[in-house]
């Protein structure tokens, strides 16, 4: 799992890998709306 500004444009790069794509994909979505709601209350 990398969390990570983008170097080149104003948004927050999300990347994992793992042996389990849908699991893999279900925590990157969380993740996502975890930085969404937290940018949106800041």
């Amino acid at each position: 799992l990398v969390i990570r500004p983008s170097g080149t444009e104003p948004l927050i790069r999300v990347m994992a890998e793992g042996d389990d794509s849908a699991k893999v994909e279900r925590i990157v979505n969380d993740l996502v709306g975890i930085i969404a709601n937290a940018r949106s209350a800041a």
